[in-house]
């Protein structure tokens, strides 16, 4: 029962002063010679409804090419589909060939709304690509902690932190941590970076928590199942939020 209860706290919990920077839903689909560039140009994509500022989608490549023991490096940038943005600037969409990507900028709403949202316009991006298979769905989450500079130790706050040898100084400005944590329960992958930005303001210290977890090697076809995968993501996002702060970040966030 007690896990029970924890599971349906970390499923509502809201705080008023989410430090959400930016929150992002990644589907990619099973790459196909039949879905190119051309199938959303000659669809004469319009906005979606409410989006405008129709952008390309490029993504660079490094090509090498050794000639008589010489290694020349050229970059190329090949277009990869559209970007639509919408919600007064807050709200980005991305129609790929290889996926679909939205993210909701601050302020941040809920869940449901992020959700919701993006459902509907993945069910535009359907229309595009048809029954394509998911083969990776990912959720990932920017949060920026602004912790009073008065206090006396980060580990106050925050509970993901390098550990400095004893032998060193241990005044920190600045710092970057990434670990990689397989979520073997989800068959999923949690990559949580933290680093020293900076500050919003001249009376803080601000230490950015991204949250990126994700499953990939996936052949989905039913995009119930879809969803289904992102509402667990989504609460162990919450679990993984939870396990890297402390109660006087809880209250500064209340």
């Amino acid at each position: 029962m007690e896990t029970q209860k924890w599971m349906s706290w970390l499923k509502d919990r809201h705080y008023d002063k989410a430090p959400i920077k930016e929150a992002i839903i990644d589907i990619q689909v099973e790459n196909s010679l039949l879905l190119t560039l051309a199938n959303f140009e000659n669809l004469e994509i319009s906005p979606p409804a409410g989006y405008a500022e129709r952008q390309k989608v490029v993504m660079g490549h490094l090509q090498g090419r050794l000639e008589a023991g010489v290694l020349t490096a050229t970059a190329k940038q090949d277009q990869m589909g559209y970007a639509f943005v919408g919600g007064a600037g807050k709200n980005i969409v991305q129609f790929r060939v290889n996926g679909f990507t939205f993210s909701r900028l601050a302020p941040y709403q809920t869940w449901e709304q992020l959700r919701n949202e993006a459902k509907a316009l993945w069910d535009s991006y359907r229309q595009i690509v048809g029954t394509l298979p998911v083969v990776r769905v990912g959720l990932r989450y920017v949060n920026q902690l602004d912790l009073p500079i008065s206090m006396r130790d980060f580990r106050d706050f925050i509970r993901l932190y390098p550990e400095v040898s004893s032998d060193l100084p241990q005044q920190l400005t600045g710092f970057f941590v990434q670990v990689q944590i397989p979520q073997d329960d989800l068959g999923a992958m949690l990559i949580l970076n933290e680093a020293m930005v900076p500050p919003s303001r001249p009376d803080v210290a601000s230490v950015v928590l991204d949250i990126d977890v994700f499953k990939q090697g996936l052949k989905m076809e039913l995009d119930n199942d879809v969803w289904d995968v992102l509402e667990a993501l989504r609460l162990r996002k919450n679990l993984i939020f939870e396990g890297c702060i402390t109660n006087n970040t809880r209250e500064l966030i209340s």
